[in-house]
């Protein structure tokens, strides 16, 4: 078997692994994915995603104005959706450095797109953890 046909193989543990799929909502998207019925506990976890991505993220140093908050909206209903499937997190962290990187202008491999991610995954999954251990009535929108 030649080294070409060997990246074909179908039990390659390249091809056997979940393949890596990112999305990027247009606005239009985005926004109807933001206004979907959710419980009271996604609803705040939502509310809370897109805070952190602009405050805490805020890759291109916007939040210091409210203006600019549509610029990450693209990436809000993917980072929530991966929030709430995830284990560990390491999936919201390679999104969001991919970003970064293929989006922003960030050099690849750069640490501190990494280290950015890490502590927003950090944040969101520590939140996460307290919603959803609240009991229902006690969550706020």
């Amino acid at each position: 078997m030649k080294s070409s046909d060997a990246d074909l193989d179908i039990f390659s543990p390249k091809t056997v692994s979940k393949p890596v799929k990112y999305i990027i909502y247009s606005h239009e998207q985005a926004f109807r994915h933001m206004t979907s019925w959710r419980s009271d506990k996604e609803q705040s976890l939502y509310m809370i995603t897109d805070e952190v991505l602009f405050n805490v993220w805020d890759a291109l140093s916007l939040s210091i104005d409210q203006e600019h908050r549509e610029v990450y909206l693209p990436y809000l209903p993917h980072v929530f959706d991966l929030l709430t499937e995830t284990e560990d997190g390491n999936e919201i962290c390679d999104y969001l450095t991919f970003i970064e990187e293929t989006k922003m202008g960030a050099a690849r491999g750069d640490t501190l797109s990494r280290r950015r991610a890490r502590l927003v995954v950090n944040i969101l999954m520590e939140y996460r953890t307290a919603i959803f251990a609240q009991p229902e009535s006690t969550i706020e929108a």
